[in-house]
């Protein structure tokens, strides 16, 4: 089993991933930029397992060199959508095969930006939320699949 954290505050999920990654022994990642969350999903084509499920925040950075990662998509999201880069990465993640699910861990109430979030989402956990709290949200997600 394959996961994928994505949170410019990782000390948010570290005591989660680490509980997956000893309990399962899920190979567990933990990146900070959409940029490195792209090198993750699409390291699938370049012989590594694909992604399971992917927790991300909608309020995190596209990254440093987003322009290398993203193509030149990216440039027309980096001014707009500097630290809404969760929703570049619902993009991209309609490119990835296969699709792994995805879980929100987020602060957000904006209605708007929740429904943008759409069915790809199997579940929403407002953040912070309490390390058993999103433990049994990632649990879930994963028997749903």
């Amino acid at each position: 089993m394959r996961l994928l954290f994505v949170d410019d505050e990782p000390e948010n999920v570290e005591l989660v991933a680490r509980t997956l990654r000893e309990a399962l022994g899920a190979d567990v990642q933990v990146v900070t930029t959409v940029e490195e969350a792209v090198a993750a999903l699409h390291s699938v084509a370049h012989g590594g397992a694909p992604i399971d499920l992917v927790v991300t925040d909608l309020f995190i950075p596209l990254g440093h060199e987003h322009g290398g990662a993203l193509g030149p998509r990216a440039r027309r999201y980096a001014e707009t959508l500097e630290h809404l880069g969760g929703l570049v990465l619902l993009d991209e993640l309609d490119r990835v095969e296969p699709a792994p699910l995805l879980l929100a861990h987020t602060a957000c109430t904006d209605r708007i930006l929740i429904e943008l979030l759409g069915e790809r989402v199997v579940e929403r956990v407002r953040k912070p939320a309490p390390t058993e709290v999103l433990l049994d949200a990632v649990l879930r997600a994963l028997r749903s699949r």
